[in-house]
């Protein structure tokens, strides 16, 4: 009941979020929902954090501090490490091996299109499925990806990979779920944001799933030919991170770890200098997420 009280709560603050056209007593209202959110966080954390597929998909993308609230929230009990930590070894933590609790509906969602994604799922023979995807995800009757069915189907993806990965140990790449989420970076810029907004919504507190989809995030902007690709990704991590606290735990240790790691070349590349005032929003992200004292060989505009 608490949570479909919140989804209603949501929906009809939708319109005038996603428009930015708030009046005064939107405006109040918004400011009591983010104050709500923050007890919950702080009383009820558990029920944001099994609930948070079901509450992003009715917050609008431009509303990050709402969400990064829902994000944030861990298990009762549980006490992530400290992201800036040095040398912390994320794959060693005992709860890197644990799955989630969902309590939303996963399956809502994609179920038009699940029978032919576990078909494909399966075998990752039917091809004819992946190049038909993106028509799949469209609002009905528009050319407009659906938010809601790409968060389910992200995360629908990654139960399956993470099944995958134990029972056969193979790598990350050349799996059916990896050329899933890879064809979902043909999408437009638009659907491409949506999809790797979907994608971040699983960086949480430790767990398979934020492992996972970390993994995921580094090694698409690692592997993608297209620099818009890695251009956006950077995005979606970054505006996560220029708000005020909290942040969550996942998304933390992935833009740490895409910075400090020389193997991605992430200062190489001309986004991170297009404008003076983009330079000093990574130069500062950057350092704060360097641990004291370290070498800022990766300072904007070195050498790495």
């Amino acid at each position: 009941m608490a949570q479909q009280l919140l989804i209603d709560h949501f929906l009809f603050l939708e319109p005038y979020l996603r428009k930015t056209e708030l009046t005064p007593a939107i405006k109040k209202l918004y400011e009591g929902t983010l104050r709500v959110l923050l007890v919950l966080l702080h009383d009820f954390s558990s029920f944001l954090a099994g609930y948070h597929l079901s509450f992003c998909n009715v917050i609008p993308e431009n509303c990050v501090q709402l969400r990064n609230i829902i994000l944030s929230a861990n298990p009762k009990g549980m006490l992530p490490p400290d992201p800036f930590t040095p040398n912390l070894k994320i794959d060693l933590l005992p709860e890197i091996s644990q799955s989630p609790t969902i309590l939303s509906n996963v399956l809502g969602p994609i179920e038009n299109l699940r029978g032919h994604l576990d078909a494909y799922l399966k075998d990752g023979q039917r091809r004819a499925f992946l190049s038909g995807l993106p028509a799949l995800l469209y609002k009905d009757g528009t050319t407009e990806v659906d938010a809601p069915k790409v968060n389910s189907l992200v995360l629908y993806i990654g139960i399956h990979a993470l099944a995958r990965l134990q029972n056969n140990q193979i790598s990350l790449s050349h799996t059916p779920e990896m050329d899933v989420l890879q064809k979902l970076m043909e999408l437009d810029d638009r659907g491409r944001y949506i999809c790797l907004n979907a994608i971040a919504n699983q960086l949480r507190y430790p767990s398979s799933h934020t492992h996972y989809f970390s993994c995921v995030m580094l090694f698409l902007f690692s592997e993608s030919k297209n620099v818009a690709v890695k251009e956006q990704a950077t995005r979606v991590l970054l505006e996560r991170l220029i708000l005020n606290r909290p942040h969550p735990w996942g998304i933390l240790i992935t833009f740490i770890e895409l910075i400090k790691n020389q193997r991605y070349g992430f200062w190489n590349y001309p986004f991170t200098r297009c404008a003076s005032e983009i330079e000093k929003v990574f130069e500062s992200v950057a350092r704060s997420c360097m641990p004291p004292g370290s070498q800022r060989s990766t300072t904007v505009g070195g050498d790495e």
